[in-house]
């Protein structure tokens, strides 16, 4: 989920990243103000693996989302992560879901960048009233898909 744009909409580059290079493995490599970065989901997954491992930017390489650490660590056993893994892989999926059944289909954005354009989008409720049943329920699988990613995966903050 770190790839494929659900946790992160881009990935800072680091020192030791050669962003031309990274932009000929495919990946899709932007600079703004002079920083670059890369756009997610990335270029480089497919098929929930990574095609450029040994290559990947740095950021990459030095995360390890909260499931891995306490894999690690031994806080938690390899079915319970995979449990808490497979669960929000369901609450994601219904996002997407949602946001299609609004009307938006899956066009390569981060999940968050899709749902703020669904979200920012007025429905009249005279004319679309199922829309906006829909739009409730994407709010909230939204919320608790947030919060599960907070609590679950990311880093806190100031975290290396």
């Amino acid at each position: 989920m770190c790839c494929d744009g659900t946790m992160f909409q881009i990935v800072r580059m680091q020192s030791g990243d050669v962003p031309a290079e990274l932009g000929k493995l495919g990946l899709k490599i932007r600079c703004r103000d002079g920083e670059y970065y890369m756009e997610q989901p990335c270029t480089g997954l497919r098929e929930k693996r990574c095609t450029v491992y040994e290559k990947r930017p740095v950021r990459c390489r030095l995360f390890n989302c909260q499931q891995l650490g306490r894999l690690e660590s031994g806080d938690t056993a390899e079915a319970e992560a995979m449990a808490t893994i497979i669960e929000t892989r369901e609450l994601v999926e219904k996002v997407r879901g949602l946001i299609e059944q609004c009307g938006l289909r899956e066009d390569g954005q981060a999940l968050v960048e899709r749902y703020e354009r669904v979200a920012s989008t007025p429905v009249n409720q005279a004319l679309e009233p199922e829309l906006v049943a829909v739009r409730e329920d994407l709010e909230a699988v939204m919320r608790h898909l947030k919060v599960q990613l907070n609590r679950e995966f990311r880093l806190p903050p100031g975290s290396p």
